[in-house]
């Protein structure tokens, strides 16, 4: 589970600049199926309210409007779903209504400028040549502003985002929204206006739910076992007690319990660590309330981090991973040195060390990214399976980032099926222009209004589960 550490600084990762090929869009779209159901283990995808899709891009193509397709980004491959379902199912829908575009169906995607550094040579390949664009979270990176401003200006197809800006860990919660798909669209509306132009601004949000049946409660209790043996806890027995009662309610409750005591293992085992070594002071130990004590986690490991790397701790606890992130990977990938080959031994030796500390410092990085978005109460006993299989992964992930891993050590169970739902589209211009002239405001309240988007297909989808 522990990812091979880094203890060589590297040349940066450099991508192609983005430019969408016909051909490689075409081998996405034919090879999409087979990754989704072959690899990434889903059974099937419902795509519900697909007619506002349909016409999100209609009036796209049509030129009457421009578009982001907003999707919500709790489990890690949606935007692998979303390939799927812009490229193979919006195509199906359209033609069962009677639509016909110009194109075949793509978005340009927009990713953070991380990914290739830790992704492998494919997706360093692949990204650019399907017209996906990468973005910096920490810097005001103009040229790749300009790249955004410009494709979401002309660009032939609309751009896809995921506005919570990482993986949230969390399907039927909300935590925190970045205000960058607001931001592109009033970007987008001073263009249009600045040329002439009459185009709506459209943000359609898409929320995704993955669901998991009684054909996945053995490999549940499967991991939750593997989860309680690295923390070196006697397994509880779920599976026999829930499969000799026949009754899947009865099952759940024995792994509330052990998914209960699993949280606080991990939690001892963390603040143990990080008080010996990183100067945690646990809150009221034996008192305080888990979330109280995963928040003093969380501070300990990003002031261990920050104090590694020199960096004053800044602005709330997210932006102050992706600083740490930033700092970590420029200390890696070694973009102030021209060729590494050329370096004496002896800077190059120095070189590898930073590079080795920076990857230690990042451990710390890693934890947060996760334990930000847990909380160790959600879960009820009443919960449906899925919300089980949500926890149990993320304690896997938990345990995995303690033990020096990163999201690529993620588990996720097979056999699910995936709901996205199509929220209500959002007219962004109307929105930003009711707000007054404060460009702060207007993005404000269009985020506002987009997290309300998302809010109401979450319950929409929790009713639906409800009553069906």
């Amino acid at each position: 589970m522990v990812a091979k550490p880094i203890a060589a600084a590297r040349s940066p990762r450099r991508l192609a600049e983005p430019l969408a090929k016909p051909g490689v869009i075409a081998l996405l779209k034919l090879i999409s199926p087979l990754y989704l159901h072959g690899l990434l283990g889903f059974r099937s995808v419902e795509l519900r309210h697909a007619e506002r899709l349909v016409e999100a891009y209609r009036a796209f193509f049509s030129g009457e409007a421009r578009l982001i397709v907003a999707f919500r980004h709790p489990y890690g491959d949606e935007a692998q779903l979303m390939a799927y379902v812009i490229g193979r199912l919006l195509a199906r829908e359209a033609a069962a209504r009677g639509v016909r575009y110009p194109r075949a169906p793509h978005a340009h995607f927009v990713h953070g400028y991380e990914v290739p550094l830790w992704g492998g040579p494919f997706e360093r390949w692949l990204l650019p040549r399907v017209g996906a664009v990468p973005v910096h979270h920490t810097l005001l990176d103009r040229r790749s502003i300009e790249r955004i401003r410009a494709l979401m200006r002309d660009g032939a197809f609309p751009l896809a985002l995921a506005p919570e800006g990482q993986v949230s860990y969390t399907s039927e919660g909300l935590p925190r929204l970045e205000p960058g798909a607001a931001r592109i669209c009033a970007w987008c509306g001073e263009d249009l206006a600045a040329a002439g132009r009459t185009e709506r601004v459209v943000i359609l949000p898409l929320s995704v739910h993955h669901r998991w049946d009684s054909a996945s409660e053995p490999d549940l209790d499967r991991l939750i076992g593997r989860i309680e043996e690295k923390c070196g806890i006697i397994p509880g027995g779920a599976a026999s007690e829930g499969r000799a009662a026949g009754d899947g309610a009865v099952g759940n409750v024995v792994r509330f319990r052990r998914l209960n005591a699993i949280a606080d293992a991990v939690l001892e085992c963390a603040e143990r660590h990080y008080a010996r070594f990183c100067g945690l002071v646990p809150p009221q130990p034996g008192k305080a309330a888990r979330s109280a004590r995963l928040a003093a986690l969380r501070e300990a490991a990003l002031d261990s981090a920050e104090r590694a790397l020199r960096l004053a701790p800044e602005g709330d606890t997210i932006a102050r991973v992706y600083r740490i992130r930033h700092a970590c990977w420029d200390r890696i990938f070694r973009a102030d040195i021209p060729d590494m080959k050329a370096l004496p031994d002896l800077e190059r030796s120095l070189a590898d060390r930073a590079a080795g500390e920076a990857w230690y410092a990042s451990r710390h990085m890693e934890l947060v990214d996760l334990a930000y978005y847990l909380d160790f109460d959600r879960l009820k006993e009443s919960d449906p399976l899925s919300l089980f299989v949500e926890t149990a992964q993320n304690y896997w992930d938990l345990v995995s980032r303690l033990e020096g891993g990163n999201i690529s050590d993620r588990v996720s169970l097979r056999g699910r099926d995936a709901e996205v739902i199509v929220g209500e589209p959002l007219d962004a211009g109307k929105i930003l222009a009711a707000s007054g002239p404060g460009r702060k405001e207007a993005v404000a309240r269009l985020s506002a209004r987009l997290e309300k988007a998302y809010l109401n297909c979450i319950q929409e989808f929790q009713e639906e589960r409800h009553h069906g």
